[in-house]
């Protein structure tokens, strides 16, 4: 396990070159990196290096984002037999280990960061979203609220997550590939997986937003999110109905005037919520009251706070007087 450990800690400073990670993915290095993962299923030290290298190994080579993983993230089933009765592929081990470690924020950072440059390869996203991908992504934002490393780099892997794939073309040999990993799961779409994440995903999105409100990095990911999101007008309703999602994307506007694409993002999402607001009176007046209700919370939140801090500095002067 030591030996594992240092090589795959040595192994993302040569992968940085792109001639060593071009070697690296036709020697079939991610093989031999998912391996020690299965083998050595409780160190989270060896997991996290694990995952840095696959962050390095699934960075595009020169824009071709298409050829990596194949046969390795697909197709590896052989490797993934290890005390179980069906073959797992790379990525179920992955979010097994997520999973397993959910506690850990380096590793939750780090896997967060790999699944971002994995899911660029449209049947690797597929097997990703109907494996889970989505919920261990809003797991990990759930369980480490304050971590600005983990927010950022599940947000990032939410941004393409979020968005259904085009479906591979049936009878492909990518499509066949994903039918025999996946067995009994590939009957459940990639926009139902979505359906039913969708409301803890916007709710997390905005928590993040109001957590770390001074890093336009965050918010600059949380606003793709809430766009990508967006693009569906079934999930309007849900954004609209999330506390404080319509006014952090007002906030975001007003206060990062500079960054082009949160300004792009941000006001394409209002836009498309403004107009479903227009087009149904009822939701428009329901949502209006709702914004109302929640500024009266926050004046009167605002109101305890300034009592309080009152009280405070009361009885810190009656205890100088008597002193």
């Amino acid at each position: 396990e030591g030996i594992q450990t240092m090589c795959l800690k040595v192994l993302p400073f040569l992968l940085e070159d792109e001639n060593q990670r071009t070697t690296a993915q036709r020697a079939g290095l991610t093989d031999i990196v998912l391996r020690g993962m299965v083998l050595f299923p409780d160190s989270v030290e060896l997991h996290t290096a694990a995952f840095h290298t696959l962050v390095l190994l699934a960075r595009p080579l020169g824009g071709k984002e298409g050829m990596l993983f194949h046969s390795a993230m697909v197709n590896a089933s052989g490797i993934f037999n290890v005390g179980s009765n069906t073959g797992k592929n790379g990525i179920a081990v992955m979010l097994d280990s997520m999973r397993r470690f959910s506690h850990d924020e380096v590793l939750q950072a780090m896997s967060c960061w790999s699944m971002v440059n994995i899911a660029l390869i449209p049947s690797q996203k597929t097997m990703l979203v109907k494996l889970g991908g989505i919920s261990v992504a809003a797991n990990a934002m759930m369980q480490h609220p304050y971590n600005a490393e983990v927010q950022f780099r599940a947000l990032f892997a939410l941004i393409n997550l979020v968005i259904p794939s085009e479906n591979l073309s049936e009878g492909s040999a990518e499509a066949m590939a994903v039918q025999e990993q996946l067995g009994e799961v590939s009957q459940t779409t990639e926009q139902e997986m979505l359906d039913e994440n969708v409301g803890q995903i916007a709710n997390l999105v905005v928590v993040a937003m109001k957590n770390f409100c001074s890093s336009e990095a965050i918010l600059n990911r949380a606003c793709l999110v809430l766009h990508n999101l967006s693009l569906n007008e079934d999930y309007h309703t849900t954004l609209l109905w999330t506390p404080n999602c319509y006014q952090m994307l007002e906030w975001c506007i007003g206060n990062y005037r500079h960054d082009r694409v949160l300004q792009q993002s941000a006001g394409g999402t209002l836009q498309r919520l403004q107009t479903t607001l227009a087009n149904d009176e009822d939701l428009r007046m329901r949502f209006a009251a709702s914004i109302r209700a929640q500024q009266q919370r926050s004046l009167e939140q605002a109101r305890r706070e300034a009592i309080y801090i009152q009280e405070q500095q009361q009885q810190e002067e009656h205890s100088m007087n008597q002193n």
